[in-house]
């Protein structure tokens, strides 16, 4: 269990490690999407904001996943899924939240090819 917990917080400062290095590299009027399934459903929020919006949601499901995978209710499970199941959610996070800067840079780099709102 705790090699799943460094290994899910890894990735977690590696979501925190992604926005501090977009906060600084991306232009100040650049927008960064929320992908809500497909990409036509995109949210796209002020740079801050969105920055801000993809870390919180990294380290809300870090914390909802550490939760379960340290509770009781899966003591019973398997051991292969305690240890795998953070870990994997975090790398899902992370690759979902570096796809979206590089959207984020394509769009700010030319603005045209934007196609929200």
């Amino acid at each position: 269990m705790v090699a799943a917990l460094v290994i899910g917080g890894v990735f977690l400062l590696g979501m925190a490690a992604a926005a501090g290095y977009a906060a600084r590299t991306l232009p100040a009027g650049a927008r960064v999407p929320l992908n809500a399934g497909m990409p036509e459903h995109s949210v796209w929020l002020s740079k801050p904001a969105g920055l801000a919006a993809w870390l919180g949601i990294g380290a809300a499901a870090f914390a909802a996943f550490a939760a379960l995978t340290l509770n009781g209710v899966s003591a019973n499970w398997a051991q292969s899924i305690r240890v795998v199941l953070l870990p994997s959610v975090m790398l899902v996070l992370l690759a979902a939240q570096t796809g979206a800067l590089i959207v984020a840079r394509r769009c700010a780099a030319s603005p045209e090819n934007l196609t929200a709102d």
